[in-house]
């Protein structure tokens, strides 16, 4: 019997979210540009993006973009002290390892020290304490080596050392994925109203959004107001605690950074789904696009010993040898024991990514996280969308809508750039923007069936629509 009675496949939550955000409502105060745009993107929204919605593109001004984003992707890296490249694996993706680092088990590190010592590696701080003794960080004493352990990792591997290069994580694969329409919606309502016109649902449920954090903005809206802000990292602790996403820092230019206001957004499809749901907001990614697989592992331990019932990870990489990554599956292990000793299950969502092919993508590839590809508007698989039989479910990622933030885009990373005023929202592409669709619709299946998170997950694939290769579709929100 269907946990959603009366709902046909696909759309357990029939049509609650069509017009729920954008009709019948009183305008909100924005910029007065804004007013003359349209609720739901222009026709050709979705054909002026094509070209960089298309796995192998090769048009010239796609390839400028994809150049400019890598650069500044580079430019952003150095900042740490450390150096980014940019690897193409045996699919033809761009993987992104920093230079001269190596990550391995504690057990591994035993079996080939002699051997790694030798090539001139050294042992290395961690720097991360939530995974002190489950990882080994090794990184080359001599620069002019740094490029070259690419040989030596894949000879270990061969002989079966789990040893890997050590990844950025990309918001959601190949970086030019998601540029942003610059459609504002002029009659969307403020959280209050849009609070009152339906159920709260997810109230009770803490879901957390590891991403770029949440922008400082005091929106006049109500939108994110809930979600707390932390300014500054506290000295005293581990010093990640500051989760306000700073648009402008990589470089400071006066332009929203490559991947400015994504944690924003992300958090405003959450809201729109269960408005009732605790929003906690961690910046394990910067603006520009990138955080270390090692950041991101670690916020997911954080946040799941916050007590988060849903954690939502919209990022995510393809790697060389197709291998799952070791910081996210250490980090996977503490939270097996967190949630052993506490004696509840957290459930982690993450985007399949935009990869365009089947190749696992890490985090969301382990079976243990629930996988989101993109579908569009009328739940017909996308062209650029990773898939697969590692993908759980799926959902319309092509011309989201949601909360972004004030600034204006470069015109060097946007195929159609525009300003942004205060309160502002603004329609997305990328399964960055399907996944949080997915964990709203667990906080709100937690609460409309008084279930926990596992059973909440298992109601929804019971009401989902197959297809192939994108596991179940959902109907959630509306799309372009």
């Amino acid at each position: 019997m269907t946990r959603f009675p009366g709902r046909g496949p696909g759309r357990p939550f029939g049509d609650d979210y069509d017009t729920r955000l954008t009709a019948g409502h009183e305008q909100p105060r924005v910029a007065a540009f804004a007013a003359r745009a349209q609720p739901r993107p222009a026709a050709g929204y979705l054909e002026r993006l094509r070209p960089d919605l298309s796995p192998g593109a090769e048009a010239e001004d796609v390839l400028a973009r994809r150049d400019a984003v890598l650069t500044r992707l580079q430019d952003g890296w150095s900042t740490r002290g450390e150096e980014l490249d940019v690897v193409r694996n045996r699919h033809g993706s761009d993987v992104l390892p920093i230079v001269g680092e190596v990550l391995l088990p504690p057990s591994t590190w035993e079996d080939v020290r002699a051997e790694a010592e030798a090539a001139g590696l050294e042992r290395v701080d961690l720097g991360h304490p939530e995974l002190e003794g489950r990882v080994v960080r090794l990184r080359a004493r001599d620069p002019r080596r740094a490029r070259r352990l690419t040989g030596l990792i894949s000879s270990l591997r061969s002989r079966g050392h789990a040893v890997a290069p050590s990844y950025v994580t990309p918001l959601g694969g190949r970086p030019i994925m998601k540029p942003t329409s610059g459609a504002f919606a002029p009659r969307v309502a403020t959280f209050d109203q849009y609070e009152q016109s339906g159920p709260r649902y997810g109230q009770g449920v803490v879901v957390a959004v590891i991403d770029t954090g949440v922008t400082a903005e005091e929106r006049t809206d109500g939108w994110l107001a809930r979600v707390r802000r932390t300014a500054v990292d506290d000295a005293a602790t581990h010093g990640d605690e500051s989760n306000v996403d700073p648009l402008d820092a990589e470089p400071r230019d006066g332009y929203l950074d490559v991947y400015a206001g994504h944690g924003t957004f992300v958090a405003g499809i959450v809201a729109q789904v269960a408005p009732g749901a605790e929003i906690r907001a961690y910046r394990a990614v910067g603006p520009g696009g990138a955080g270390s697989e090692l950041d991101v592992a670690c916020a997911l331990v954080r946040a799941v010993r916050d007590g988060a019932h849903v954690v939502n990870l919209s990022l995510g990489t393809q790697t060389l040898f197709d291998e799952p990554s070791l910081p996210l599956a250490a980090a996977l292990d503490v939270v097996r024991e967190i949630e052993d000793e506490r004696g509840w299950a957290s459930v982690i969502v993450s985007s399949a990514g935009n990869y365009g092919d089947d190749t696992p993508t890490w985090p969301a590839a382990f079976g243990r996280v629930v996988a989101v590809g993109g579908l569009t508007a009328d739940l017909r698989p996308t062209t650029w969308s990773s898939s697969g039989a590692w993908v759980d479910f799926s959902t319309v990622a092509e011309g989201v809508l949601s909360t972004f933030v004030h600034g204006s885009q470069n015109p060097a990373f946007s195929a159609d750039p525009h300003e942004f005023g205060p309160n502002s929202f603004a329609h997305w592409v990328g399964t960055s923007f399907a996944a949080p669709q997915v964990s709203g619709s667990i906080a709100r299946t937690m609460t409309e069936l008084g279930v926990p998170g596992p059973q909440a997950v298992h109601a929804l694939l019971a009401a989902g629509k197959p297809v192939a290769g994108f596991g179940k579709a959902l109907q959630i929100l509306p799309g372009a």
